[in-house]
């Protein structure tokens, strides 16, 4: 897959070309699809569960969930720019449903695997500490792999949407502590409810308030509008 896509993505204030947007829809719908396919493959089990009401029947963990969900917003809200470009709610729908169900299913299938590999590891040599072991090397994958997607893949597909200014790095700086947050939230609803479709739904959200304050031009959303000379 060629990653490289942000070195030909135009600058802020720049117009990209419809090859470029279209290169950039076609990147992101085979992400979906790949992560669609062996997602339905490989966790089947989670996804034919209906686990939710034992996530909410629990309500100091899902004001947690909040809490991890309105702690990335606000982070985000504060460094995020879309540079004028207008709000497009059918692409915002498009991009938050797909994105929010084929992602979590990556996501998933990578903590599903650290926490096989974990409990296995563990498991030779403290029995009885194999599941916790499962969660805390689940958990270090999941980590990984939502950095690597992010830094190879989303911010070289999206356009420039981050704002340099030093207010706005000095804020940068604690995003990766309010994304830990949100990955210890969504990875102990994996592990200990089984619970996909809660992690669904926030990452669904998390996927709204990304179309909100970057409005990337995709799916029929339109760029920046041209000033007028």
């Amino acid at each position: 897959m060629n990653v490289q896509l942000n070195k030909n993505f135009p600058k802020a204030g720049e117009e990209p070309s419809s090859v470029t947007i279209r290169n950039a829809e076609r990147l992101i719908l085979f992400y979906w699809l790949i992560s669609g396919v062996l997602g339905v493959i490989f966790l089947w089990d989670w996804l034919t569960a209906w686990n939710v009401p034992v996530t909410f029947s629990h309500p100091w963990f899902v004001l947690y969930l909040i809490f991890s969900f309105g702690l990335t917003q606000v982070l985000y809200l504060l460094v995020a720019r879309h540079d004028g470009r207008p709000l497009h709610w059918g692409a915002t729908a498009i991009f938050a449903i797909g994105n929010g169900v084929a992602e979590t299913l990556a996501f998933a299938l990578i903590y599903r695997l650290g926490e096989v590999i974990g409990t296995w590891l563990i498991g030779l040599v403290a029995p009885s500490f194999a599941a916790l072991g499962g969660l805390m090397v689940g958990i270090i994958f999941f980590t990984i792999y939502g950095g690597l997607i992010h830094g190879l893949f989303w911010l070289r597909i999206l356009p420039p949407h981050l704002d340099d200014s030093p207010r706005s790095q000095a804020i940068r700086k604690n995003r990766p502590i309010a994304e830990i947050v949100l990955v210890l939230g969504w990875s102990l609803c994996l592990w200990w409810t089984r619970d996909i479709w809660t992690v669904i739904f926030f990452h669904i959200l998390v996927d709204i308030g990304l179309m909100v304050l970057v409005r990337p031009p995709i799916f029929g959303a339109r760029p920046s509008p041209v000033p007028a000379s």
